[in-house]
């Protein structure tokens, strides 16, 4: 079974509208037993929870939703990833680089709204806003 490692920005757009086209797709992913989420986008939604109902919302979503872990390599991965990319011209962010090498190394979908994600070696299922 494919997982989809549903983005901070995904994860956003569903709980704010819970409709439309990327709601759906969480949804349904949930529904499905296919979504997942990683530590980094634990931290980034929790960051951004506005008081103790958003926090519970978010426990009853992480406790539904399976979870990537990270290993060593993976920061590895990142790092690297992170510099070839500097190289290049193109900076993105070490939070979206270890995303990106969680979903590659372990063969989910990547499910996002941002653009820079285009440059990270994953499978993108990307909506446009």
């Amino acid at each position: 079974m494919n997982h989809v490692l549903v983005d901070t920005s995904a994860w956003i757009d569903f709980l704010r509208s819970g409709t439309g086209v990327l709601g759906d797709i969480v949804a349904r992913s949930i529904e499905q037993g296919r979504a997942v989420v990683c530590g980094v986008v634990v931290a980034e939604l929790l960051q951004g929870a506005k008081g103790l109902k958003e926090q519970k919302q978010l426990q009853l979503i992480f406790e539904t939703v399976g979870r990537l872990e990270t290993k060593e390599s993976d920061w590895d991965e990142a790092g690297k990833l992170l510099q070839n990319l500097r190289v290049k011209g193109i900076t993105v962010p070490l939070t979206d680089a270890i995303i990106a090498v969680l979903a590659s190394r372990s063969g989910s979908t990547l499910l996002t709204v941002e653009k820079h994600f285009q440059h990270l070696p994953a499978t993108l299922e990307q909506i446009s806003d």
